[in-house]
């Protein structure tokens, strides 16, 4: 028997509770020891910068469990293939292959282009 049940079951003895203010103690360290807590990971972001030859700068950074709804449903995304003015189709970026690296587990930049007219883009998970 736990130990939190013998002091409930003491202090029932002793007068402190009524049985009935005992039974529900008990019941509620019976509910207690059912629950199992959720182990949750490190908080991780996603992250996009784009660096342009032209001199535009797009920084997108979003919790990595709504980046993960968001590139799997296609939400923030338009109809031509673009995140925020981002065309990752032209830059040669496959979201599904990102996806993919994110369910992998994958930690730190997971693409890294540099084009040939000088603009850069970066993506990656921290």
């Amino acid at each position: 028997m736990s130990e939190e049940k013998m002091k409930i079951l003491e202090m029932i003895e002793k007068g402190m509770v009524s049985a009935e203010e005992g039974a529900t103690l008990l019941d509620s360290v019976d509910t207690h020891d059912r629950v199992t807590p959720i182990k949750k990971g490190p908080f991780k972001m996603f992250k996009v910068r784009v660096l342009s030859k032209d001199g535009d700068k797009v920084n997108i950074q979003v919790p990595l469990s709504l980046a993960k709804i968001a590139l799997s449903t296609g939400k923030g995304i338009n109809f031509n293939g673009k995140i925020n003015g981002v065309d990752f189709e032209q830059l040669g970026l496959d979201l599904e292959t990102i996806l993919d690296m994110i369910d992998e587990g994958n930690i730190g930049k997971l693409v890294d282009i540099e084009s040939a007219d000088g603009d850069i883009v970066e993506v990656y998970v921290e």
